[in-house]
């Protein structure tokens, strides 16, 4: 039965009573509201607002983040008659007082953290605040403030009428000022109804949103629409990879909404992890998602599923569709997505249209079109001048079109024809089976000397393929093309990262016909400004364009806010960001910058970092916290969390636990029989193929705790290193094998066991790491440690992460350095089988590196690291294992000799 007022939505909810309806997820334990305790507390909301005095089509703000009480809130306001309001967090002030004013509105329903911002507001005092949190409300000077557990009434709800407006939002601004778009119960309903039809869920169904719902393509599509077909609707604790990740697996999710920067971001985490396997790993993946894609393409078959099963598995098991929407899905995003296993539809739509104007059916979904109009929308293409045939402006008439703009008449007159249909702004054609595909947006094309017309999303991802530039983006500057940079960190600064951007810019624009090619550019630290779905806010380009052209090409950086800056006055946030000013000296750092994408931290330095604030600071960082650190902010703000609740911890105090403890357990009479058959394999494998030779065993002590330290050229190097040690010798001998390799399954579970290789899962186990090598070293034994985290791209000796100086800190144990030449050159990152290549090894004398530096020394490990690679160069330049200049044997490559330099 068709809805005709969200009235209608909410009663549906008594079906399938005792179904989830929101799951709210939390690494502890999700929180589940049922369709029956959902519909429940709307109800009881909505009575209360009619009790306190809503009026009939009032305005109500609606300020937090997503979580069920959003969704009561915004259903039992419309459900009382008056207006939800849906505004974002990150609305600055200035702009939330205007949409405000503008509005009418007088009542804010939020959370207890943005009590401040409101009551700073002008006209603070006229304002009703109703508070979400379940906490008992503070007084609050100059506001008026309840808790909303506190309005509970018997009040009779009115009738709504279709017609009655139900949600008002004021749109994103990428273009300029906002305009309040209200959306009516009927226009709601009738999109609502069109997306039922499609049956893109059914009960039982898990999707997962990962979105801000103030905007109307999460609010529709994302959180009605599952209510709506009985589907279970997946919060997830936040919008970091690490937490969307871990809400797919715990939930079970079956269907995902979000956005194209969102699955850019998935394939391109997916992609990294398997380069980390190494070179087959990821030669392999990229082959068999090649010919997937393939039988995708010519014949339909989606085969990913069972090709990628490990990867679905540790992805989502349970996730099979993937909805895009906000933004243009590309094309080639849009095929590998869907050559991994999983089907991918996108949709078209804009505020003002409830939000989906097209959609890609199920089995006819075409990649790289938005698909057919929905029921009840009739399209058209009006034509534009300076545009090719066949392609012209969207636009559209139908039941979830809105009839106007929030009092803004003018607006309202332009944004319609005539004969009613609302001019998208949208380029678009439609071909002759009713597929539409967009081309751009009127107002963002750019009409350059000679009439040529270019659509700055076409030319922005041909310059942002530069190893160089992290954000790019292309504007009109005085009639001219121009650039608008954000490099990467790693890149560099001054004239030289200059000279070098204008080559790659050249470079890159030969690519590009003559009259789409930028003709000069600035560059800026700060990213680009975009809405919270993604989109460039592109109005604002040209002011930051201009201040970043008159700093003369020094990039500026965004002064801190008021919260920043207190964040930075407490302690301990004060001395860590001092520290990580140290730590990371050269290198410009801003509260924004990633760990991983700006600083390039691998998982294993990434894990050295963790340890070393927890040992200098004494504040204990969880597994869960380390996962959501996606920028240095976030990284004092939990540390700064962490203090406050009085959480401490060093590397002395922590244990591992009973699962990690049993990889440590002495290994039975049949692994025994197994760990003799691979060592005598190997040994005859590597002497046979690589006729692997070494010197310097002597050096190696009998017995006691050791730390053997040897460069890291190939996946041979372990082998090479077992070949040339004696039964006795690797029977004490340990290993951290990474759970991606080593620990998948069964077989290679019982081959770690077997050879004494204990799980190390740097993105996920960042503590136990360092607890595996500390706990092994106590028993007086020897661990192999590679010390530059991660196999040379190119033969040379790379940066000794601190790691490997804090644990000879903690332990004092000696290290042996090893210079293995012949590996690199036996099986390089890129290539994906070995080759046959003499291999050699050269161990040098234990070194004790713990005395020569104390424990509370600043950046202390890192200068243990440092002559630990020192140790092991002078070894690769020709130094004997005692310390002594070599008369003959293996010498160090040019590459080494030349990064000693």
């Amino acid at each position: 039965m068709a809805l005709r007022t969200l009235g209608g939505l909410i009663d549906g909810l008594a079906e399938h009573a005792e179904s989830e309806a929101i799951i709210a997820h939390h690494p502890d334990q999700p929180v589940v509201w049922t369709r029956q305790q959902l519909r429940d507390e709307i109800l009881r909301f909505a009575a209360g607002l009619v009790g306190a005095g809503v009026a009939a089509r009032e305005p109500v703000t609606l300020l937090a983040s997503a979580r069920p009480e959003w969704a009561v809130a915004m259903l039992a306001i419309a459900r009382a008659g008056a207006v939800a309001m849906p505004v974002s967090e990150q609305v600055p002030a200035a702009e939330l007082e205007r949409i405000i004013a503008h509005s009418g509105c007088r009542r804010v329903v939020t959370t207890a953290d943005h009590l401040k911002a409101l009551a700073d507001a002008e006209g603070a005092g006229e304002l009703a605040i109703i508070l979400l949190d379940d906490d008992e409300p503070d007084d609050h000077p100059r506001l008026s403030v309840l808790g909303w557990r506190q309005m509970a009434g018997d009040q009779a709800l009115p009738e709504v009428e279709p017609d009655q407006p139900a949600v008002l939002v004021y749109t994103s601004g990428t273009t300029g000022t906002p305009k309040g778009v209200p959306l009516t119960h009927a226009n709601l309903c009738a999109n609502l109804d069109a997306l039922v039809a499609e049956r893109l869920a059914r009960p039982g169904d898990r999707v997962l949103l990962p979105l801000p719902l103030q905007h109307v393509y999460p609010l529709t599509v994302g959180l009605l629409a599952p209510l709506a077909l009985g589907a279970a609707v997946v919060l997830p604790a936040g919008i970091t990879g690490p937490q969307i990740s871990e809400a797919l697996q715990t939930c079970k999710c079956t269907i995902m909404i979000a956005v194209p920067r969102l699955y850019e971001a998935m394939l391109a985490g997916i992609e990294r992890k398997m380069d980390a396997l190494g070179a087959i790993a990821g030669g392999t993946y990229r082959r068999l998602l090649a010919f997937s894609t393939w039988l995708l393409r010519r014949f339909g078959w989606r085969i990913g599923r069972l090709l990628f099963a490990p990867l679905h598995r540790q992805v989502g098991p349970a996730l099979r569709l993937l909805a895009s929407g906000g933004a243009p899905l590309k094309p080639e995003i849009a095929w590998q997505l869907g050559g991994l296993g999983w089907e991918v539809l996108v949709g078209y739509g804009l505020s003002e249209t409830s939000p989906i104007l097209t959609f890609n059916p199920r089995g006819r979904a075409r990649v790289g079109a938005a698909g057919l109009p929905v029921e009840g929308i009739e399209l058209r293409i009006e034509p534009v001048p300076d545009v090719e045939q066949g392609t012209g402006e969207i636009q559209a008439r139908g039941p979830s079109v809105f009839s106007g703009y929030w009092h803004n008449d003018e607006a309202t007159q332009e944004a319609f024809t005539d004969d009613g249909f609302f001019r998208t702004g949208d380029l678009g054609r439609i071909d002759d089976d009713g597929y539409l595909f967009i081309v751009g947006r009127s107002k963002e094309m750019i009409v350059v000397g000679g009439g040529k017309n270019i659509f700055p999303e076409d030319i922005e991802p041909i310059y942002g393929k530069s190893d160089l530039i992290q954000e790019a983006a292309v504007l009109d500057h005085d009639g001219r093309l121009v650039g608008l940079f954000v490099p990467e960190v790693e890149a560099g600064s001054g004239d030289d990262l200059r000279r070098r951007l204008r080559s790659e810019i050249e470079r890159r624009s030969q690519e590009l016909p003559s009259y789409e090619r930028v003709t000069d550019f600035a560059l800026t630290a700060d990213p680009l400004p975009r809405t919270q779905i993604g989109k460039l806010r592109r109005h604002l380009l040209p002011e930051i364009y201009e201040r970043a052209k008159a700093s003369r090409g020094v990039m500026e950086e965004r002064p801190l806010s008021d919260e920043e800056r207190a964040l930075l006055e407490r302690t301990p946030a004060d001395q860590v960001w001092a520290w990580l000013q140290t730590r990371f000296k050269g290198t410009r750092l801003s509260l924004d910058t990633s760990p991983e994408l700006d600083l390039g931290l691998d998982s294993f330095e990434w894990m050295s970092l963790a340890m070393e604030l927890q040992e200098r600071f004494g504040v204990r960082l969880t597994e869960e916290a380390l996962g959501r650190m996606s920028t240095l902010r976030a990284l004092l703000q939990e540390v700064q969390e962490a203090a406050d609740s009085g959480e401490s911890m060093t590397l002395e105090d922590a244990e591992l636990g009973a699962e990690q403890e049993r990889w440590l357990q002495p290994r039975g009479p049949a692994v025994l029989f197994l760990a003799r058959v691979i060592f005598a394999l190997n040994r005859l494998v590597m002497r046979a193929v690589f006729r692997v030779r070494a010197e310097g065993l002597e050096h190696l002590p009998a017995e006691g705790p050791l730390l053997i330290t040897p460069n890291h050229g190939s996946f041979l190097d372990p082998m090479a290193i077992g070949a040339v040690l004696s039964w006795q010798q690797v029977q004490r001998l340990y290993w951290a094998g990474w759970t991606g390799i080593m620990f998948r399954g069964p077989i290679s579970r019982t081959i770690s066991r077997a050879s004494q290789t204990v799980p190390v899962d740097p993105e996920h186990g960042l503590t136990s790491t360092l607890l595996f090598a500390r706990a092994i070293l106590d028993r007086g034994k020897a661990l192999t440690w590679f010390p530059e985290g991660e196999r040379t791209p190119d033969g040379s000796l790379q940066r000794f992460l601190p790691g490997v100086g804090l644990l000879i800190q903690k332990t004092k144990v000696p290290a042996v350095p090893v210079w293995i030449t012949g590996a690199y050159e036996a099986w390089p990152i890129s290539r994906s089988l070995p080759r046959p290549h003499p291999i050699r090894l050269r161990f040098g004398a234990p070194l004790k590196l713990a005395d020569s530096e104390p424990e509370d020394a600043d950046d202390g490990a890192q200068r243990i690291a440092n002559r630990l690679r020192d140790a092991v160069l002078a070894l690769a330049d020709g130094a004997a294992p005692d310390g002594t200049a070599a008369s003959s044997g293996a010498t160090g490559t040019a590459a080494a000799k030349a990064d000693a330099t």
